[in-house]
């Protein structure tokens, strides 16, 4: 992750990964959300960074920090594929978090 961080700031990309915390023992997931053309084909993400590494005690909530990052196409066909594990627990997380937020209106 710190490459990519690095690589957004020296190629000019507008998201940069502001606010990750690249010094702990996090999982990071890249969810890609938007193609960009310029300044070199690229993809807008969005960063989900788990501290907890994925790994919770049974009843423990997730916690999960958000950052924006561009990543180039190539650097981003790279990356290696979530796991199925990681896909499906990130998905169980963000639906979770979605009913609960729309049962606190």
């Amino acid at each position: 992750m710190r490459e990519l961080v690095e690589t957004a700031k020296t190629s000019g990309f507008s998201r940069t990964g502001k606010g990750l915390d690249l010094e702990a023992g996090q999982v990071f997931v890249v969810i890609p959300y938007l193609p960009e053309p310029s300044p070199v084909k690229s993809w807008m993400c969005l960063i989900a960074a788990f501290p907890h590494a994925m790994e919770l005690e049974a009843g423990e909530n997730p916690r999960c920090e958000f950052a924006r990052l561009d990543i180039a196409k190539a650097d981003f066909a790279s990356l290696p594929a979530a796991k199925a594990k990681v896909r499906d627990q990130l998905l169980h997380w963000m639906a979770w978090e979605a009913y609960r937020g729309r049962r606190k209106k």
